[in-house]
C-alpha cells in the first residue's frame, strides 16, 4: 500500500534502484493500536520491473468471525507506472466470501508540469483532476527512499492510488528511528540476501482528504512502514479510527530485472 515540500517533490524524482520481488506477509488486526494475538489474514505484494516502468500486485485476504459464520474479504490491486512516474493504469477490487463487492480501474496521466486528469472505466465516465505535485505510488515509494537517505525528518505530498473517483489525498510523512521492537525482525528463510548490507528506513504518513491539511484536522487514515533502501517493506500498519491492521513479512524471493541493454 505506500508514501512520500509539495514544491521539491513536484520536480522529477530520481529513479531509486528497488529490487523486484514478491513478498508475504501474516496480517494480525489492530485494536487502538495494539495487535491481536490472532493472524487472521495475508497480504502478498509482487514487484516487478520492466524496461519502461513497474508492475505491482497486492492482494489482502481476511478471514474474520461473523455472526453465523466466518467472513472472507479479499481486496486486489493491479497496477502499471512508468517509469518517470508520469502515467498510471490501475484496477481495484474488493469481494465479500467470494462475491464481488466493488470494482474501479482506469488510467492517470501527468504533464511535464505534473498536472494532470485520472479517467475511469469503472464507474464509468468519471474524472478527477491532479494538481502539480500528484505522484502516484512508485514515484511516491521513491520520492520517500530519496527523503530518507538525504537525512530529511519529514515532508508533505499530494497521492493518487486511484481506489476512488476522487482527488488525491493530502499526504503529511514523519521518518524517524526504527522502534526497538522492529530492530531484531525475523528475516524469512531464503531472503537474507536482500536484506543483507541494506538501510532501513522507518516512517509514518498521515493521509488528509482536503486537498491541503489544517491545522488540527484528523487523519482520514494513517500508515507506517519499515523500509529497505531498495523498496523492499519488512512490516507495515495501516490504521483507520480505532482499528487497522498490522503485517511483518514471512515470505520474500527475489524477481529477475530487466535486461534494457
Amino acid at each position: 500500500m505506500l508514501v512520500a515540500g509539495i514544491a521539491s517533490l513536484a520536480a522529477r524524482v530520481e529513479a531509486q534502484q528497488l529490487q523486484p520481488h514478491r513478498a508475504a506477509y501474516d496480517v494480525a488486526l489492530l485494536d487502538h493500536g495494539k495487535p491481536g494475538a490472532d493472524s487472521p489474514g495475508t497480504y502478498a505484494f509482487e514487484l516487478r520491473l520492466t524496461c519502461e516502468g513497474y508492475i505491482m500486485n497486492q492482494r489482502l485476504r481476511l478471514e474474520l468471525d461473523g455472526r453465523r459464520a466466518a467472513v472472507v474479504t479479499e481486496q486486489l490491486s493491479q497496477m502499471t507506472e512508468s517509469r518517470d512516474g508520469r502515467k498510471l493504469q490501475f484496477e481495484h477490487r474488493s469481494s465479500t466470501n467470494g462475491r464481488q463487492t466493488s470494482l474501479v480501474r482506469g488510467d492517470a496521466t501527468l504533464d511535464e508540469d505534473g498536472r494532470g486528469e485520472a479517467r475511469f472505466s469503472d464507474p464509468d465516465g468519471q474524472s478527477v483532476v491532479l494538481p502539480a505535485g500528484t505522484m502516484f505510488p512508485m514515484a511516491m515509494s521513491r520520492a520517500t527512499l530519496k527523503h530518507a537517505i538525504a537525512g530529511d525528518s519529514s515532508f508533505d505530498a499530494l497521492f493518487f492510488f486511484g481506489e476512488k473517483p476522487k482527488p488525491p489525498q493530502s499526504v503529511n510523512v514523519v521518518i524517524g528511528k526504527v522502534p526497538k521492537r522492529l530492530a531484531d525482525l525475523h528475516i524469512p528463510d531464503g531472503g537474507a540476501s536482500l536484506v543483507k548490507g541494506r538501510s532501513r528506513i522507518y516512517f509514518r504518513g498521515g493521509f488528509f482528504d482536503a486537498a491541503a491539511k489544517k491545522e488540527g484536522e484528523q487523519a482520514a487514515f494513517e500508515m507506517s512502514s519499515l523500509t529497505l533502501d531498495n523498496g523492499i517493506e519488512l512490516y507495515g500498519t495501516h490504521e483507520e479510527g480505532d482499528g487497522g491492521i498490522e503485517y511483518r513479512i514471512s515470505r520474500l524471493e527475489a524477481l529477475p530485472k530487466p535486461n534494457c541493454n
